[in-house]
């Protein structure tokens, strides 16, 4: 293994003469093959002319450089990609320089096509030739049926025969040899029931020919009902599956990697977490990331309409774009782990192959069309029909469950809701966790920075001693005065506007979730905190009840202050609701959802908040650490529980949650919440809540609208209550309403 520094000599004999590179020391063309010299500074090869440059080269020194070039894209195919040309290694300061400026040095020769590890195989819509084979077989399926009126002559019989093996080869041929996706059902169960009418058909117009006109009806119904089931299974498909191929694109990009001083282009499919990465204006962001210097004016995810200013640690979401500044960021999650893939793109991960909703289809047409043609062809053999009759009844049962629409409806709706949710900046964490959310019953929002801002102001001080309005806020300032927390914000902010001293005050002692004690500067015993501390220090709060009843009824939060034993101040905060608070809850309530309201507030500032939103459920005077145990209580009563919050703030009940919704923290190192948020709108905590519920709503009737009449088809066969020609075509009816439904939730207005 080769050390940095070592020297290697280059051994000659090649055939073709790669381009020449420039010698690391001083710049004369070299032949990396036949370098006189090579060495490793910094995880880079550097080739030398002669070993008295090797000898002379310094690596602190910059390294001479080729002529700049603009830089140019190469388009990526879904597929297959050349790896992302490196540039010149250059000092951090001459590096970001010339990325600023859009400059590069050539690029190397690109290497031979790759497989692209991120594009999985089988996403790339159907072509056209696979779609001419389709309505090939659908054409040929129907002229098998319409050529009928010819007669039952045995010219008529043989011309429909070849007419339906054409239409037949043609579907298998596109069945087998098409790029299948892991959600399609596998090619056995589709073939299964047109094969069998074609062997039929061969059968019967060479046996028994008495049977043969209704073998290649059959076998021309069956032919033609799964190749337009397959075509709406296409179209179905389509869209959902250009988006995703663009996503994978998109994030299959190139970026500038931090080594030591140095910055280097490189591919994002190299990036490995904990990496350090540039990204510059009109760049987007190839991994999920953190930043850990700069800031810049990002649109957060891909498809925001909205911009935000993000700086040393926030996380970036990959797919975000840098549109004004620079900044430089710690990997996070790479590959198949970022945040936009995990559902989207992953084998092992993909909603659409793992969420029970999506594989239900798939299960249905696998393992129940078999038992169904089995059990029609009990009932016929039962009910003493003849051989020939058996076998269509089997072949006609199994053509009405094997189905494409029934096989992907779920899978379809699954993938369509879950890209809607990444159009807003939403990540579900996984599958599972996508379905848990379809699921949920209770919505506790922890009220400071969901519903509330979390930025309150200073509205009323209520002096009740000698002590005046300014002494009240010094106390308070120098009692909050090492606290980062919001109320401890707004008293600093308020001193300051006021030209206010914080006192002097000594050995303050934290109480999480009430206030703080300390011994103020005159050496008598400070408390600032709410009626709950007071009350734990024993300290009278009788003669300020008028006041902070007040105060509390226009939903306000209150402050105390209470020095030597004694109340001299109440001060009153206001905190305004977050935009979108109201229409947060009224997507929870459209889709049967409860709010609840946990807050540490009094009961009356609670209720006038719930009273403005109108949740009637809260739950007040609960502290942060003690809000995991009421959640648990929420779901002791039988209620599925998602928990609305920030990280780390409210991490206890988060944590305590079947569901954590976590409110802009998508693309951050801490990913262990449900549902991830690359936005601070607390209208997509709730839309990612509904989303979820529609599409479970949206995939259990999709799959209803397509098994129903399948199944009653194949019971009206099995009881020769409906001729087996006749039931693939029911069958077909109801798999046309459900693939021709919307199935993104803006296409039914939900989110307008």
């Amino acid at each position: 293994m080769l050390k940095a520094g070592s020297d290697i000599v280059a051994t000659p004999g090649t055939t073709e003469a790669p381009r020449l590179l420039p010698c690391a020391n001083c710049g004369k063309p070299t032949d990396p093959l036949r370098a006189a010299r090579v060495a490793i500074f910094g995880d880079r090869f550097r080739y030398f002319c002669s070993a008295e440059c090797r000898g002379s080269y310094n690596p602190a020194r910059a390294t001479p450089l080729p002529t700049p070039r603009p830089r140019t894209r190469t388009p990526l195919s879904a597929s297959t990609a050349s790896p992302a040309p490196q540039a010149a290694r250059l000092p951090t300061a001459v590096a970001l320089d010339r990325v600023a400026r859009a400059e590069y040095p050539p690029a190397q020769e690109a290497a031979p096509p790759i497989e692209d590890p991120i594009a999985p195989a089988g996403i790339v819509p159907a072509g056209e030739a696979g779609t001419l084979l389709v309505s090939l077989a659908a054409v040929g399926g129907l002229l098998t049926v319409a050529l009928l009126l010819t007669g039952d002559s045995g010219t008529a019989l043989t011309s429909r025969l070849i007419v339906a093996a054409v239409s037949a080869v043609a579907l298998g041929a596109h069945v087998v040899t098409a790029p299948r996706d892991a959600s399609e059902p596998h090619p056995a169960a589709l073939l299964a029931a047109p094969l069998a009418a074609l062997i039929a058909a061969v059968f019967t117009r060479f046996g028994e020919r008495e049977s043969a006109g209704a073998a290649l009806t059959l076998c021309g119904v069956v032919v033609a009902v799964a190749s337009a089931s397959l075509l709406l299974a296409q179209r179905m498909r389509r869209p959902l599956d250009l988006e995703r191929t663009t996503l994978v694109a998109l994030l299959d990009g190139t970026a500038h990697r931090v080594i030591g001083d140095d910055v280097v282009e490189a591919r994002a499919l190299d990036l490995r977490p904990g990496e350090e990465i540039v990204v510059e204006p009109g760049e987007i962001v190839p991994v999920d990331a953190t930043i850990t210097a700069g800031t810049a004016t990002i649109a957060p995810w891909w498809g925001a309409r909205t911009t935000v200013t993000r700086g040393e640690g926030d996380p970036l979401v990959a797919s975000a774009r840098v549109i004004e500044g620079r900044v430089r960021a710690i990997v996070a999650w790479a590959g198949f782990d970022r945040a936009f893939l995990r559902l989207t793109s992953d084998p092992r991960r993909r909603a659409d192959l793992v969420s029970p909703l999506a594989r239900t289809g798939k299960l249905i047409v696998e393992r129940g069309a078999p038992v169904a043609a089995g059990l029609a062809a009990l009932a016929a053999y039962a009910e003493a029909q003849s051989s020939a009759a058996v076998l269509f009844f089997a072949i006609s049962a199994q053509a009405c469950i094997a189905g494409a629409v029934l096989a992907q409806v779920g899978a379809v709706g699954v993938l369509s809701s879950v890209l809607a949710s990444l159009r807003r900046g939403i990540v579900f964490r996984t599958a599972q966790a996508f379905d848990e959310a379809g699921r949920v019953s209770v919505a506790a929002f922890c009220a400071r920075g969901t519903l509330l801002l979390g930025e309150p102001e200073v509205t009323n001080i209520e002096l009740l001693g000698d002590v005046d309005a300014e002494r009240v806020l010094a106390l308070m300032a120098g009692a909050e005065a090492g606290s980062s927390h919001p109320v401890a914000t707004a008293i600093q902010r308020a001193t300051r506007a006021r030209g206010i001293r914080p006192d002097g005050v000594r050995s303050p002692s934290p109480v999480p979730g009430l206030g703080v004690t300390a011994i103020a500067s005159n050496g008598k015993p400070l408390v600032v905190g709410s009626r709950a501390l007071m009350l734990r220090e024993r300290i009278s709060v009788a003669m300020a009840e008028p006041q902070i009843s007040e105060l509390e009824a226009l939903g306000r939060s209150v402050m105390l202050v209470a020095l030597a034993g004694r109340l001299v101040g109440v001060v009153g905060l206001q905190d305004g609701l977050r935009p979108g608070a109201r229409a947060a809850v009224q997507h929870l309530l459209d889709v049967g959802i409860e709010p609840v309201l946990l807050s540490g507030d009094a009961r009356e500032t609670c209720e006038a908040i719930g009273r403005a939103l109108d949740v009637e459920h809260i739950r007040p005077e609960v502290l942060p650490a003690e809000r995991g145990d009421e959640v648990a209580r929420l779901s002791d009563g039988g209620a599925v529980v998602a928990v609305i919050g920030t990280s780390p703030g409210d991490d206890v009940a988060l944590s305590a949650a079947s569901v954590s919704v976590a409110i802009a923290s998508a693309g951050g190192t801490s990913a262990e919440w449900s549902v991830q948020l690359a936005s601070e709108d607390v209208r997509d905590a709730a839309i990612a809540l509904r989303l979820a519920h529609e599409a479970r709503r949206h995939a259990r009737t999709g799959l209803g609208i397509a098994l129903i009449p399948a199944a009653l088809a194949a019971l009206g066969v099995a009881f020769a209550v409906i001729p087996p020609a006749l039931a693939p075509l029911l069958a077909l009816a109801g798999a046309s309403v459900a693939a021709l439904r919307p199935r993104d939730l803006a296409d039914r207005g939900g989110l307008a």
